[in-house]
């Protein structure tokens, strides 16, 4: 499945990918398993951006898909091709 990904929001992305966007190819389903793909991908700096101890998205971390703010059970979101998220921090 391919989504695209605004990182902008978070600046620690945007210092470790060198951008805000990026379209990404992964074979999950859901916003875990992005997150995922993406710490394999690109290493500790995006866990410990994103993630709190539990390994769930960080409360302070929006996460906004399709231009719709995702609440509860955010991480088990099942995601569909074109997909458009982006990561914010809290304001």
């Amino acid at each position: 499945m391919k989504i695209h990904v605004n990182l902008g929001g978070i600046p620690i992305l945007f210092k470790t990918l060198k951008r805000k966007e990026l379209d990404v190819e992964f074979s999950g389903a859901t916003l875990r398993d992005l997150i995922d793909d993406l710490v394999r991908r690109y290493g500790m700096p995006i866990k410990k951006a994103l993630l709190d101890s539990s390994g769930d998205v960080d409360l302070e971390i929006r996460v906004v898909r399709n231009n719709v703010y995702l609440t509860e059970d955010r991480m088990d979101v099942i995601l569909q091709e074109g997909d458009i998220l982006a990561f914010r921090g809290a304001s």
